[in-house]
């Protein structure tokens, strides 16, 4: 039998006694789906460069000591990117923190817990035997808290509601966040996931997103954890007839990322857009996996993620769309660059098409680069200097994927982010 590394054999070993202060303690059919999950876990192990989906991201750095002690990780300065929302659920550690959060003025028709408080209402928590993706598996047995959002039919909110999830090194067993969002027909809202933290930590939030019949989902995400933090993102979401996900992702956090979306179309008219840019230095290292499958005939989908890459930073970007027999008319589309500001950084990309249906419209694409010498002489030769000159090449590089976020207060937030990256004042408390 082969042993288990470090980090998992110490999720193993202290789970009984983890047990007694998670949500659902003394909960029979809770706990039978935690040790479900802890089972399955236990046979999959972290996952390694041997699974053909993380052949490009090494957890050696995670996994490798099981009390995953700090190490020295290069901090960057500090910026502060402000955005105001009247409406904010913020977690601390994983679990839901009453007292920061805005919640009392949301309209009727939106009900949103922590999951913490609705384990008895619902299929929050739940364990898939068919699951392979061993850190679902995990989130299930370690699952803190998370958030359990639904918007009945027809209800439209027009503010942003943002669910703040913050992290420090002050607890153990990793931050498990288990996430519940629907939107009934016709329903929508936007959304702005931030992650924040200070220090090393190990978080593993899953989220799980149902569209209804012409539901819209505007999702956006900004992962902003510290250089020694371990990001490992899952969203699964299933869009109905007519309904709209509309994702985008913005990542200039964390010491290890990755940002995997899966994404299943169920019904004709419905689309599915996921977009992001993603912003490295050091030795940071950031993984976008995606999956969109069309299962039915009339619908689209359409991916665009941009890279930056400076130091010895390393890029991955794995896409994938399938098309499944009889999902005829369908279009789909995917995109992904990256430019490189180091001849130390360094890109992996993955396209794939896997199409069995005769009658659609697919493409796929992947760059990689140094800037224009030829644009950056052009500019300078105008009387800009060096390092404004390649400041505007990296910002027109990134415009166009930017302008994909709809909403104007986020585009601006994730503007303001990126130019202050751009200006070596990358966010980060260590």
């Amino acid at each position: 039998m082969t042993s288990l590394t470090p980090l998992a054999q110490h999720y193993l070993d202290r789970f009984d006694e983890a047990l007694k202060s998670l949500p659902g303690a003394g909960d029979r059919h809770v706990e039978s789906l935690r040790r479900q999950g802890l089972d399955s876990f236990a046979a999959l192990d972290f996952p390694t460069k041997r699974i053909e989906e993380w052949r490009f991201t090494n957890l050696a750095a995670l996994t490798k000591a099981a009390a995953n002690e700090a190490e020295t990780i290069p901090a960057f300065p500090k910026i502060e990117a402000r955005f105001s929302s009247p409406h904010e659920m913020v977690f601390i550690n994983g679990r839901f923190s009453a007292e920061q959060s805005r919640l009392d003025d949301l309209p009727v028709g939106i009900t949103i817990l922590p999951v913490s408080q609705s384990l008895g209402q619902g299929s929050v928590l739940n364990f898939d035997e068919t699951e392979t993706r061993s850190l679902v598996s995990l989130n299930t047995a370690f699952m803190q808290d998370g958030v359990s959002l639904h918007v009945e039919d027809g209800i439209i909110l027009e503010e942003v509601l943002t669910l703040t999830f913050r992290n420090d090194p002050s607890t153990e067993h990793g931050r498990h966040v288990r996430n519940l969002i629907t939107l009934g027909e016709g329903a929508s809202i936007t959304l702005l996931e931030r992650h924040e933290g200070t220090g090393r930590y190990f978080t593993n939030p899953v989220t799980r997103i149902s569209l209804d019949r012409n539901a819209r989902l505007q999702h956006y995400k900004l992962q902003q954890d510290s250089k020694a933090a371990f990001h490992l993102a899952l969203v699964d979401c299933e869009i109905a007839s007519g309904a709209c996900y509309d994702n985008f992702c913005l990542s200039i956090g964390g010491q290890i990322s990755r940002n995997e979306m899966r994404t299943t179309i169920l019904g004709e008219e419905a689309e599915s857009h996921l977009n992001g840019a993603y912003l490295m230095r050091g030795h940071q290292h950031c993984d976008t996996t995606t999956l969109t499958e069309h299962t039915v005939p009339l619908n689209n989908s359409s991916q665009i993620y941009k890279g930056v890459l400076d130091d010895n930073a390393h890029g991955v970007f794995q896409g994938k769309i399938h098309i499944f027999p009889d999902a005829q008319q369908v279009a789909g589309d995917q995109l992904s660059k990256a430019l490189l500001l180091s001849d130390r950084a360094a890109v992996d990309c993955k396209p794939e098409l896997e199409i069995y249906a005769d009658d659609v419209k697919c493409s796929h694409g992947a760059t990689s680069g140094e800037l224009d010498e030829d644009a950056l002489f052009y500019l300078q030769s105008r009387g800009i200097p060096f390092e404004q000159a390649r400041k505007i090449l990296i910002e027109a590089f990134l415009a166009d994927v930017l302008d994909t976020v709809k909403h104007d207060d986020v585009r601006t937030l994730f503007e303001t982010l990126s130019t202050a990256w751009l200006s070596g004042t990358q966010a980060d408390e260590e």
